[in-house]
């Protein structure tokens, strides 16, 4: 032996077993390259020899491989590219073959081991190095594998959505070590196997005519390819075997196909996924086959790996999940000594990070970091974790990682525990720079003991219970009677259906199963459900103007649900449509205001809950985002619809927003964020913007260089006081310049049909353009001076009287800016000169006498209590008192609220009350409204609905409804009586 090589002997870990080993190869080695050996050659051998029996014996058996410690690249790593092109070069040399990758791992492997052992590589470089080299080999294995398959059976082949077959791809997804770049040398490769589509196998390529037959389905094709696959690289050969492949972490374990389609594990994963799904997947990484779909099925699993919310309860499964492990899968005996599985040890780490990854991840994107070192730096930096605490876990998990490659390099073997024998304790001591197994001992223990306080701390102290509540039964069966009365209590009409329904939403409807854990998610939600319902001991609270909701608020309750049996109808039919019964359940926990506010708006709003169940991201995204407490203005709305100007379908575009912001105002409406004042300001704001949007598209789409008329808003529009399914009152105005008035009413029904024009989508506003001069019967577009022609000589009083409610909403601001000073000095009436003397002095009283015609022949027969628009005392009577005020004081107001308070303030006695009564009248056409997005305007005559809208408005007894309806009418007559009848004697 030389002189270098026996120097290196003395210093190394084990001197006798280097020694040993030596002896060994001076025998099968030649003499020469032995004696060539540098002194940093021969300390890595002696490293290598000392710390892995098994890569000794390697050497021994081939003592070729030798010629890896003349090999430069061992005191540096080897990016991925490097070995994918050597691994190219063999192939060229050697031919296409899985030996020639087992080979090529075995060199690499071993001269990675080299570089660990001898300390020239950290330990995040070495198990990125081994991570880059499978997933080199594992690719190369597939390739060969997919192209022996494709070879003997054909070429998978799917449909795409034009119906053109395109070829289809497969994918091997890394979970676990691999997938986060963070590989032993021993572990095994945990894989999930993907495809596109189904479809079938070809021998030749499908086409347009005939087709070849198909020899198998895609399904079995990729099945098939999978299982080559694993056999090929975990077969032993002589050149060595490659990878140890786990599948037991695809759907349904070893029960569950091998490979799926993308939709497969979509629908597996929102369906059944479990938390520790969740949790294998943050560090899932393609390996082999397509790219593109590797990012296909990574987009996919991205809501479920990091949810946008999650139940806190996670925290607990996690540390059930360490429970079950102690219990479980660690050896009696060996809790203390598994630097992996046992306590302090390297999976509590990964749990540290995994379980705040779950909680935070999806609203933080820059926690979606699969290698736990550089997770826990930002998890440091997002303020999630102390400093102290991540330093502390860091340097254990380097620390623990490198214990457990010192283990496993001995024998080439898969564990993690720390050896009894004395001789072998120390030997790892020395491998671990230890002097003695004393001090090895002691600084173990000192770090697996760190690693448990904190695991102990961020996962087992004051996490979330299990949300069982005493007030209601643990179970149905058995329990039927219980659950009946409890229904009962909580106002439920049908108990038989509610119990069926409640049954169905704990575990699911009968030809769904539901996991265990999702029937348990469901039953922490029902306290919430019911809480909201009516129940025993509440009582209501006197409701002040501005709403039943607010009146709850200030009580200290909330309000209760009016029909909680189609509440929980409702629910159910959203959860079928959202699919994912599990996820869904973890978003209500995590997020119990969701769940809630679905409740109210189920209950509230029929229209919505269809919207919701139609669409379900809605509700969510508008919680989750914060956008359900911004107000907006039409300016900031009409930017948002200016995102949407190059879209080929402005319908579409402009229902789509249309849709989200009714969702947004009603659900604003329904939890009291906004007043009625404010959802009017915020429904009026909406419905300015889409008709100047309207307008914008127009004029682009005609390549006009403006607008060519004004739009003129009457009504509620006018007022700002658009409500749920509110008309549009509209007139175009064009310049007095203007002419081809047939060309710009083409105009005005492209911007008409832009808002009002059915689709499958529906619509946004009915347009209503009957106000123009002459009506259905005149032009639909007329100029500035057309109109004051009109109104000056033929208009009857109930036109000038609308005029009082005129605004500029859209299109060419001049042109509007000079109709609202006409409309003004035409509903003018107290100055001389103006329409009053055309009219004369009873003009009060016709306007009078119209109000009463309106209130004989559009309040329904019989009905005159429930019309709280028309009828007597309703809010048209309010209305008239505004605008007459606005005409004999020559008041420009055209808000309807706005101009009472100006009248209180002046000339108006009982203005107060009467401005009181009608806030409360249009919050009740608002409610009523909010149920069918229909203008309804009188209230429902069969108890049961009545009842309901009494809830709604906040009157626990229909009873006390009717009676507060009475008097606030009686009240609002009284003050209309004083304005317009002294006029008419």
């Amino acid at each position: 032996m030389n002189t270098v090589l026996a120097r290196a002997a003395r210093q190394a870990a084990d001197p006798e077993r280097v020694q040993r080993f030596l002896g060994a190869l001076a025998g099968v080695a030649e003499a020469a390259s032995l004696a060539r050996f540098t002194p940093e050659q021969a300390r890595c051998l002696a490293a290598l020899a000392s710390g892995s029996q098994a890569q000794a014996e390697e050497i021994l058996n081939t003592p070729e491989l030798l010629a890896v410690f003349a090999d430069e690249t061992r005191n540096s790593r080897r990016e991925k590219a490097s070995l994918e092109s050597e691994l190219e070069a063999r192939f060229d040399r050697d031919g296409q073959e899985l030996k020639t990758i087992r080979g090529f791992r075995r060199f690499h492997l071993l001269r990675i081991a080299i570089r660990d052992l001898a300390r020239l590589g950290a330990l995040p470089e070495i198990v990125q190095e081994l991570s880059d080299l499978a997933e080199v080999c594992l690719e190369a294995a597939w390739r060969l594998c997919f192209q022996q398959l494709a070879e003997r059976a054909g070429r998978p082949w799917h449909q795409g959505p034009s119906g053109r077959w395109q070829p289809t791809e497969g994918c091997v997804i890394a979970l676990g070590k691999l997938g986060g770049r963070e590989l032993n040398y021993s572990s095994d490769v945990d894989l999930l196997f993907a495809y596109n589509e189904e479809g079938d196998v070809f021998r030749g390529a499908p086409g347009q005519g005939k087709s070849p037959r198909p020899v198998m389905s895609n399904h079995q094709f990729f099945q098939r390819l999978a299982e080559a696959f694993i056999s090929e690289v975990t077969r032993r050969a002589p050149e060595g075997f490659l990878y140890r492949i786990d599948m037991r972490l695809r759907p349904e374990g070893n029960g569950g196909p091998l490979s799926r389609s993308l939709a497969s594990y979509e629908n597996y994963y929102a369906q059944w996924g479990q938390t520790w799904e969740r949790m294998m997947l943050i560090k899932a990484r393609g390996v082999a086959g397509d790219r593109a779909l590797v990012g296909e099925f990574l987009e996919m699993a991205q809501p479920f790996r990091f949810p946008r919310s999650i139940n806190p309860n996670v925290l607990a499964e996690v540390a059930a999940m360490k429970d079950r492990i102690d219990r479980e899968v660690v050896k009696t005996g060996e809790l203390d000594r598994n630097v992996k599985l046992g306590r302090g040890g390297i999976r509590e780490i990964e749990f540290i990070v995994q379980s705040q990854q779950l909680l935070h991840a999806g609203r933080q994107p820059f926690l979606q970091a699969p290698q736990t070192l550089d997770c826990l730096q930002k998890l440091v930096q997002y303020e999630l974790l102390p400093a102290e605490d991540a330093v502390m876990l860091g340097e254990a998990y380097q620390w623990l990682r490198e214990v457990e490659h010192r283990l496993q390099m001995e024998d080439g073997r898969q564990t993690h525990t720390i050896p009894e024998a004395p001789e072998a304790r120390q030997r790892l001591a020395r491998l671990m720079d230890c002097g003695t197994a004393e001090e090895f001992e002691a600084a173990r223990e000192a770090r697996m003991k760190g690693v448990r306080r904190i695991f102990e701390r961020r996962l087992k102290a004051d996490t979330p219970g299990t949300g069982k509540d005493p007030g209601f039964p643990p179970v149905f069966e058995g329990f039927e009677d219980e659950w009946r009365r409890l229904l009962t209590e909580h106002r439920f009409r049908d108990v038989e259906k509610g119990l069926q329904l409640f049954r169905e939403f704990v575990e699911g409807p009968g030809f769904v199963h539901v996991s265990a854990r999702t029937s348990n998610l469901a039953r922490q939600l029902i306290p919430r459900l019911l809480a909201l319902c009516p129940g025993p001991g509440r009582v209501a609270p006197r409701v002040p103007s501005r709403g039943a909701d607010a009146a709850w608020r200030e009580a200290g309750v909330r309000a209760p649900l009016s029909d909680p049996d189609r509440v929980l109808t409702r629910l159910e039919s959203f959860i079928g449509g959202y699919g994912a019964r599990g996820t869904l359940f973890e978003l209500w926990n995590r997020n119990p205001d969701i769940f809630e506010l679905l409740a109210l708006l189920f209950d509230r709003s029929e229209f919505l809950a269809e919207l919701a169940i139609r669409d379900p991201d809605l509700v969510d995204e508008l919680v989750i985002s914060g956008r359900l407490r911004q107000r907006k203005a039409s300016g900031e709305t009409l930017r948002d619809l200016r995102h949407g100007i190059g879209d080929a379908d402005q319908h579409l575009w402009l229902r789509q927003y249309h849709q989200a912001e009714l969702m947004r105002i009603g659900l604003r409406d329904i939890l009291g964020l906004a007043d009625f004042e404010q959802y009017l300001e915020e429904f009026s704001a909406l419905a300015d913007a889409c008709l100047r949007y309207a307008v914008e598209v127009v004029v682009r789409r005609h390549r006009l260089k403006a607008s060519p008329f004004a739009i003129i808003g009457l009504g509620k529009l006018g007022g700002a006081e658009i409500d749920y399914g509110s008309d549009l009152d509209l007139l175009f105005v064009a310049p007095n310049s203007a002419r081809n008035f047939d060309r710009l009413s083409k105009l005005a029904i492209e911007v008409m049909d832009l808002l009002s024009g059915r689709t499958a989508q529906g619509l946004l506003f009915q347009t209503d353009a009957r106000l123009r001069p002459d009506g259905e019967d005149g032009r639909l577009v007329n100029s500035l001076k057309a109109f004051e022609e009109y109104y000056h000589q033929r208009a009857q009083l109930w036109e000038i009287q609308s005029l009082t409610r005129a605004r500029a909403v859209a299109g060419d601001p001049n042109v509007g800016a000079e109709f609202e000073v006409l409309a003004g000095e035409l509903a003018d009436f107290s100055r001389r000169g103006g329409l009053a003397e055309k009219f004369g002095v009873g003009w009060p009283a016709a306007i009078h006498a119209m109000r009463m015609r309106i209130q004989r022949e559009r309040t329904p027969a019989g009905r005159e209590d429930l019309a709280i628009k028309t009828g007597a005392g309703g809010l048209m009577d309010a209305e008239f008192v505004a605008q007459v005020m606005s005409m004999k004081h020559g008041w420009r107001e055209p808000n309807t609220l706005r101009a009472l308070q100006r009248a209180e303030q002046t000339a108006l006695p009982g203005g107060a009350e009467l401005i009181d009564n009608y806030r409360r009248l249009r919050r009740i056409e608002g409610i009523l409204r909010r149920w069918s997005y229909e203008g309804e305007s009188v209230l429902p005559a069969d108890p049961a609905p009545f009842y309901r809208v009494s809830v709604r408005c906040g009157f626990a007894a229909p009873e006390a409804f009717r009676a507060a309806l009475a008097d606030w009418r009686a009240s609002i007559r009284e003050v209309y009586n004083r304005v317009l009848i002294p006029a008419e004697r």
